[in-house]
């Protein structure tokens, strides 16, 4: 496997009852619907396409079989005055993308998609999705998602470059940009994605891969525990770095600034060339 075929995730899902759109792996796959009535999904990120700050070029992308969408984008600044760590959980569906900058504030923009059988309910669907900042916690909240109905949220944060963080994503990818603080980030169906990036750094998945590019020497623990191995470029490891048939991989002598770990998928380490 090269080291850059982490850089394009694909999923696909069909709805018998009620299911998500999971981001699961690395590869590219082809399933057809059966029953034809089910609705499919296909859930798709790019995380080489992260400079944009708009709605219409997040790295998420979703294609449905569903006959009607509605979409709607928010913006609004966020004083940090007082609040410690910044926790942001997209509990449901949809990818969060962090970027840090030199402002003390931090700026949320949200992407609500909605689907449905007709444009109404898609539209019913968007309405029932909210977004609260409460003591320096984001939520995201929406209706039930069934073989009927399916919505998503995305998130772009920028934030103070030093600023804690606390990211929970349960279908959809994290991608973390030009930070320098602590940060915990844990995905359930999706993937992790971390660059130009240094500071303490906590990444989990359960069902999904993790991509680490490291511009300057880190101390770094990476494991798997199930299938999957750890696939790291030659001009940062040796032989000597991995242990139990390439599931665990250690580098430097220092404790470890970067702790990644993932149930079942690949972990990739690379160097910003």
């Amino acid at each position: 496997m090269r080291l850059s075929a982490i850089g394009f995730l694909l999923a696909v899902a069909a709805f018998p009852m009620v299911a998500a759109p999971p981001v699961a792996g690395t590869t590219t796959a082809a399933v057809t619907a059966t029953p034809p009535q089910r609705s499919m999904i296909v859930t798709s990120q790019d995380f080489s396409n992260l400079l944009a700050d708009d709605c219409e070029h997040f790295h998420t992308r979703n294609v449905t079989s569903f006959p009607a969408t509605s979409r709607s984008q928010e913006q609004q600044e966020m004083p940090l005055l007082g609040i410690d760590i910044l926790k942001i959980h997209n509990i449901e569906q949809g990818g969060v993308s962090i970027k840090g900058w030199d402002k003390p504030v931090a700026r949320l923009i949200v992407c609500k998609e909605a689907v449905g059988f007709t444009q109404q309910q898609a539209q019913r669907t968007l309405g029932a999705i909210n977004i609260a900042f409460r003591n320096g916690e984001i939520n995201a909240t929406g209706p039930a998602i069934d073989e009927s109905q399916a919505w998503w949220v995305h998130m772009i944060l920028r934030v103070p470059k030093s600023a804690r963080l606390d990211v929970t994503s349960s279908n959809g990818g994290i991608a973390i940009r030009n930070m320098s603080g602590q940060i915990t980030a844990r995905a359930k169906n999706g993937g992790i994605s971390i660059a130009t990036t240094s500071g303490r750094i906590n990444a989990t998945t359960e069902n999904g891969p993790i991509s680490v590019k490291l511009d300057h020497d880190t101390p770094l623990e990476a494991q798997i525990a199930d299938a999957g191995e750890i696939l790291c470029s030659p001009r940062l490891c040796r032989a000597e770095n991995y242990s139990a048939n390439h599931k665990h991989l250690r580098l430097g002598s220092a404790a470890p600034s970067f702790r990644l770990s993932t149930t079942s998928a690949p972990i990739v380490i690379d160097q910003v060339r």
